[in-house]
């Protein structure tokens, strides 16, 4: 049994979204929580979901997949801090990239005054991930599920995920592509060595997959048109401006980019609040690229300069509006793809729209939220206004079709940053210097905890007296240096380097105190009756010695004699020591110089990029507040767009076509269709809803052309396979299932149903071992084996505690079976009559023709697959000359020709009916019975 939903705050309000698929209503797993950033309290409502929930998985490193974690942790800390959350090792890196650009850019992180939370507690909730590796088998809640992650190719490190428990099996892909681009694989469903589906994602329960759907245009093509329509900006001596997913298909644009360039003088500007950070993640992972790729890039020497992302490419400036003092042609990546108020790429926007030279250029489809949420975005209305001018220009829309751009745009409802100083600046200091109080505290009282479980107890019955008195003074004496700190320095406000210079002080102190106590070295601490006094010993630390494979190693020095120094070592060692000791005089002078340095060791690249860092994410470094445009001035504010316009979808995601076929090639009992979230000239979800109705219409109109041409010559491996089951269970039939998941509408597929009616088609049913002894096995082919069983099917529930009241009502047909339902099939009585009366009943019973010719006549099923290669051996072996002719037609003896024949397209050649064309004789005979011998009957 299986439920998929939709999580939303309520009807109509998306603001915080996640999916949460539940197994057998015990075992729950969220999967990709996203914010759209606008209210901090939009996750309130996730707490009860929160506490039944398992397990998170994080299927990509993007805003629409990550940016809710972050606010579930700072909305419920306490139950986060026990949550498994799962992802790949690139989604857990690019995702704090992506969540540090996401949230700075909605004004909760960095020198803000709504700031939320910091950098460093970024880092630490991303450190409690779970990394998992393709294709890697993980157990979850308490072992009753297995999980799968496989390559998405959407994303670097993204995932789709395979979900296995008792029988059910659940394939959650969000957002993959089929096809491969530059650096990436394409989705891992097809075996690159065989060509067909991974055995484990055949037949799956269900496939979640989302609408939003690629450009059908060849991936080869849209990048030469991209590629053009950056030449024909640059020819003109303009700026390319190219907003773009940092975390996500950014590292596609800028290879295109920077290949096609291959070292030309032209300044490739990137703008981020992260600076070059996403280039040094992906730097270091190139395994996880596609193997071609590494093998392009697989410098000799290691020389550093030449790969791929390889920070120093891009030029960086510490405010965008720089760009308006670099005329000439250029290139520029920013971060935002959708332009909202706060991202870099609107204020890269907002400097350069007014140039007729400058092209933006879209590479995905904006959000559709952009458009109907007013003043969020940008890029949802130049997306829908280039859709409506190249409609007007050629008559229809293609990828990579320019467009002149003239509009007014209103920012007075748009937010700008300004310094603060004064009262605001002084309680925003000290707002942030409590906050890291309290943390450094509940640090303290953690290690001071976990460093007295760790120590021998004396007396337990005074323990939790004695504990309360130290943590009490430990929090004095923490809460004593912080006042005196911020006491001191109350005139002016501290640098953010004396706070942290405090903490990591604080944190030095603990974490030498627990490294003594777990390894039983002497400390100088408080002793009381509960320590051993072992402890009250002078801290003395003994040198380290060193030892090796013969044991420990011996410093020849030691046994040096002194008289065989030279006169001139003295000296030199002398003078040595004499240099070292005035240096001790002006220890000042000498940090300075080191500093000094070290900054000249840094390129002016890197200094740029320390600075940005320090600008945009110091939390204490020049305060600032947003204030709306409108409030600055009287009059009102707009902004003048005159320049050029163009979209290419390099998205990376599925088309229509590559998701027709992975879905048949798969061939899904269910299939779950998510919500269309891009802005689309036609949506995507309505497209895939007619495809498939279409698809499950031809395939009617086949099976029924299939049934038709069957006649007694054939072997119809497809019609014997299906045997009875074809009239009984719906899935046997081919036909799939298609549901279109809506907000906090659960989808359930196997349940139990209200009306009474038994949804549980598939189950599990143990055999019991006097039955197992009785089966006759027969062969099929060289590795399976079949067995005809006859038994009676026991159905065990689970009884009720004896400490509940038993209360008595009716029981429905749920109390008997239902999902915890156990299925035990045992052998029934050996009395011939008795089974012959009970063939007399089931046939009385039925009125189906089919199920009576099957009953009636034996044997009842043939099990089995002939390849013709295995037959062509089996008939060479009969003495008869077999060849193949044409394309996949078996001749044998010049006068019977074996095919194999695919009536619907769901079927291959592995899965066809065997036909024998040829005139009946005993030639025929001999090579029908041939193969029926290759079969096995039960």
């Amino acid at each position: 049994m299986f439920t998929f939903s939709l999580l939303t705050p309520s009807e109509g309000d998306h603001a915080f979204k996640a999916s949460l698929l539940t197994f057998d209503n015990e075992s729950r797993v969220l999967a990709d929580p996203s914010w759209n950033g606008v209210d901090a309290k939009a996750a309130q409502f996730m707490e009860s979901h929160l506490q039944q929930t398992d397990a998170i998985i994080i299927s990509h490193s993007t805003d629409e997949f990550i940016s809710g974690y972050i606010l579930l942790c700072i909305t419920f800390p306490n139950i986060m801090s026990n949550m498994p959350v799962y992802s790949t090792l690139p989604v857990n890196q690019l995702g704090r990239i992506s969540t540090v650009e996401y949230y700075r850019s909605q004004g909760i992180l960095g020198p803000l005054l709504s700031n939320l939370i910091e950098l460093d507690e970024i880092d630490n909730w991303f450190d409690k991930f779970t990394i998992v590796k393709y294709q890697q088998n993980v157990t979850i809640c308490d072992r009753k599920i297995t999980m799968t992650p496989y390559n998405s190719g959407h994303s670097l490190g993204g995932t789709f995920w395979l979900f296995v428990k008792r029988i059910d099996r659940i394939v959650y892909a969000p957002s993959w592509n089929h096809s491969k681009d530059a650096f990436l694989n394409g989705a891992n469903f097809i075996n690159s060595t065989s060509g067909n589906p991974h055995v484990s994602l055949l037949r799956p329960t269900a496939f979640i997959t989302a609408t939003d759907l690629g450009s059908a245009m060849s991936h080869k093509k849209r990048c030469e048109k991209f590629l053009q329509l950056v030449d024909a900006t640059l020819a003109n001596g303009g700026s390319a401006i190219i907003p773009t997913s940092i975390s996500g298909r950014f590292l596609e644009v800028f290879h295109l980019v920077d290949e096609h360039l291959k070292g030309a003088p032209i300044p490739v500007y990137f703008i981020s609040y992260s600076g070059t950070k996403v280039l040094s993640y992906a730097s270091s992972l190139m395994d996880w690229m596609s193997s071609d790729f590494n093998k392009t890039w697989n410098t000799d020497g290691g020389n550093n300069s030449l790969l791929p992302f390889n920070p120093s490419k891009v030029d960086l400036l510490l405010d965008p509006s720089e760009l308006t003092q670099t005329p000439g042609a250029k290139i520029i990546f920013c971060a935002g793809l959708d332009l909202k108020n706060g991202d870099l790429s609107s204020k890269v926007f907002s400097y350069l729209c007014n140039d007729e030279r400058t092209t933006v250029i879209l590479t995905e489809k904006p959000s559709s939220a952009n458009v109907e949420a007013e003043g969020s975005g940008l890029s949802g209305d130049l997306y829908q206004e280039w859709v409506k001018l190249s409609r007007e220009r050629t008559g229809k829309v293609v990828d990579g079709t320019p467009v002149p751009l003239e509009k007014i745009i209103n920012l007075d409802s748009w937010l700008q940053e300004e310094e603060v100083e004064g009262r605001e600046s002084i309680t925003f200091v000290n707002k942030i210097t409590q906050k890291r109080k309290e943390k450094l505290m509940a640090k303290v009282r953690d290690q001071k905890r976990q460093n007295l479980l760790s120590t021998d107890v004396l007396d337990v019955e005074d323990s939790s007296d004695d504990d309360e008195d130290e943590e009490e003074e430990a929090d004095k004496k923490v809460g004593e240096m912080f006042d005196a700190k911020v006491k001191k320095e109350r005139t002016r406000i501290p640098s953010t380097k004396e706070v942290d210079e405090l903490i990591q002080h604080e944190a030095f102190v603990m974490d030498n105190i627990k490294h003594n106590m777990e390894n039983h070295l002497p400390i100088d601490i408080k002793i009381t009756h509960k320590l051993k006094p072992r402890q009250a010993m002078f801290p003395y630390f003994p040198p380290k010695a060193a030892f090796d494979d013969y044991g420990q190693v011996i410093n020849a020095k030691d046994f040096e004699r002194t008289d065989l120094v030279s006169h001139n070592k003295i000296i030199m060692e002398g003078k040595k020591k004499f240099d070292e000791k005035k240096q001790k005089w002006n220890k000042n002078d000498k940090n300075e110089k080191k500093k000094s340095q070290q900054a000249n060791k840094l390129t002016p690249q890197e200094q740029v990029n320390q600075q940005l860092l320090q600008k945009y994410l110091d939390t204490l470094y020049k305060p600032l507040k947003r204030v709306q445009s409108g409030q600055r001035t009287s009059a009102s504010t707009q902004l003048r767009v005159r320049c050029g316009l163009a979209f290419v979808d390099l998205s990376g995601l599925v088309d229509l076509r590559s998701l027709g076929i992975i879905v048949q090639a798969l061939k899904p009992y269910n299939l779950i269709l998510l919500p269309d979230e891009r802005v689309s000239d036609q949506r995507g979800l309505e497209q895939v809803e007619r495809f498939f109705e279409q698809q499950q219409n031809e395939q009617a109109i086949e099976n029924t052309k299939k049934q038709m041409v069957n006649s007694s010559r054939y072997l119809s491996l497809t019609a014997i396979r299906d045997g009875l089951s074809t009239s009984i269970s719906p899935y046997s039939s081919g036909k799939l299932n298609v549901f279109v998941a809506k907000y906090d509408k659960a989808i359930k597929i196997g349940v139990d149903s209200e009306n009474g009616v038994i949804g549980l088609r598939n189950f599990e049913i143990n055999l019991d071992d006097a039955l197992v002894s009785t089966l006759k096995w027969q062969s099929v082919g060289d590795n399976y084996k079949v067995a005809k069983m006859y038994g009676e099917l026991e159905l065990i529930n689970e009884q009720p505690s004896s400490e509940e009241p038993l209360q008595k009502k009716q029981k429905t047909l749920q109390d008997f079976i239902n999902s915890n339902t156990q299925f035990s099939l045992k052998p029934i009585e050996s009395d011939e009559a008795l089974i012959k009366q009970r063939n007399n009943n089931i046939l009385d019973k039925t009125n189906d023709p089919k199920l009576l010719m099957v009953i009636a006549n034996a044997p009842k099923l043939a099990i089995g697959n002939i390849r013709l290669p295995d037959l062509k051996n089996k008939l060479t072996s009969l003495n008869l000359n077999v060849e193949f002719k044409g394309e996949g037609t078996l001749v044998v003896n010049n006068a019977l020709a074996i095919r194999k024949v695919a009536y619907g397209s769901l079927e291959s050649d592995d899965s066809g009916d065997i036909v024998i064309d040829g005139n009946a004789g005993p030639l025929y005979y001999k090579v029908k019975e041939c193969i029926r011998g290759m079969l096995a009957y039960v």
